[in-house]
């Protein structure tokens, strides 16, 4: 009997294996995304041209959204983060931003990037101050801006 309990363990771990890949994280705007497999993730210099970059596209972003008038943003304001995960790149800035005629500073920062393969970066929204989930825990902690996620939540993207 013990040797057919041993013998189901394999296929009881490779089980377990495709229950976590079918997770899924729940995604800004109600719709889901597969979690990723864990990818290698490291922390890449960025250049500075990569501000410009992600400040226009941040500002074509708010320009964009139907609840925000007359936005005036600056930045980035502190550190440029870039890294990639397998092979997406991430990127987090804050921006200094005023809108609706309120001035916000960097409330609810930073904004959240993603380059994934053969497209150009695009702006998927901030992290309202919490980075688990902005970007992979693995790329956060190379980063040094987190040491760890609580359940250890994959990327949110939005819609």
């Amino acid at each position: 009997m013990l040797r057919r309990d041993l013998a189901i363990l394999p296929a009881a771990a490779a089980l377990a294996a495709l229950v976590v890949l079918a997770v899924v994280v729940p995604a800004r705007g109600g719709a889901a995304v597969p979690a990723r497999a864990a990818a290698v993730c490291r922390a890449l210099v960025s250049p500075h041209s990569l501000g410009a970059t992600l400040l226009a596209l941040h500002r074509a972003y708010e320009r964009d959204q139907p609840d925000v008038h007359d936005p005036k943003i600056t930045g980035p304001v502190g550190r440029v983060y870039l890294g990639i995960c397998g092979a997406e790149h991430y990127a987090l800035a804050g921006f200094d931003a005023a809108y609706n005629g309120v001035y916000f500073g960097l409330t609810d920062q930073p904004e959240r990037f993603i380059e994934p393969p053969g497209e150009g970066w695009r702006d998927i929204g901030n992290t309202g101050g919490d980075p688990c989930g902005g970007s992979p825990t693995a790329l956060l902690e190379a980063w040094k801006i987190v040491h760890a996620c609580p359940a250890q939540r994959g990327p949110r993207r939005a819609p």
